[in-house]
């Protein structure tokens, strides 16, 4: 049975977005979904009943990357925490939260259409720290013809994510493959994640990495 992601982005800040907030009182801020559920022309909170006027964004790319589900919860992928642990293992929904992104997942939950399991939330600073969506030294077992078009990707400045078993790995090689060291990425998801958080943070004038953070979770 394949899994899934609903992964939303909150930020600490005040209610609307607007120029005059440069410097917003503590006592105006909440949680609050800062890419999917709040209109681009400072209307009222409001539950999403058409696209007109919302501003809808993809934080990652397609919504089954278990590299990603692994690193962000150890979901699908225990056998890789001799190589990579997982950022955090699954904390639960935050004890504050926006409210349109709880009522999704309790209304989910309430009529059954999908089987809701390791929520979590997750920091833009703990994913930054992590060091995993930057390059990194990287070591393990790839395909020749893999690890030539890395480097073409490399030498032109493109980002490139090279399958690989890692040499700490238990997982027996198939016949073929070659061990090679090289500086690259662990997951381009985690990686454009981390950007349009940064993006979003910018975008709403928030100031910490604290105060920007996802909240997810899995469904089979």
């Amino acid at each position: 049975m394949g899994c899934d992601i609903h992964l939303f982005a909150e930020g600490y800040t005040a209610d609307v977005r607007d120029n005059a907030l440069w410097n917003r009182e503590p006592g105006n801020r909440r949680w609050k979904n800062i890419e999917h559920w709040y209109r681009d022309d400072v209307w009222a909170d409001l539950r999403i009943q058409g696209d007109g006027g919302f501003s809808r964004r993809d934080l990652i790319d397609g919504h089954r990357d278990y590299g990603l589900f692994y690193l962000l919860a150890g979901v699908r992928g225990e056998e890789e925490e001799s190589s990579w642990p997982p950022i955090a293992k699954p904390r639960g929904l935050p004890e504050q939260m926006d409210d349109l992104v709880f009522r999704y997942e309790t209304d989910e939950m309430e009529i059954g259409s999908i089987d809701c399991h390791d929520l979590s939330w997750l920091t833009l600073r703990e994913l930054k720290e992590s060091g995993y969506g930057g390059r990194m030294p990287l070591k393990g077992w790839v395909r020749e013809e893999d690890y030539e078009k890395m480097l073409e990707f490399d030498a032109a400045g493109k980002p490139y994510q090279l399958a690989f078993i890692d040499e700490k790995s238990k997982e027996t090689p198939e016949a073929g493959l070659v061990c090679r060291e090289w500086l690259g990425y662990l997951n381009l998801n985690l990686t454009m994640l981390i950007s349009r958080l940064e993006a979003l943070k910018e975008e709403w004038r928030i100031k910490s990495d604290d105060e920007v953070r996802i909240v997810f979770w899995f469904d089979n």
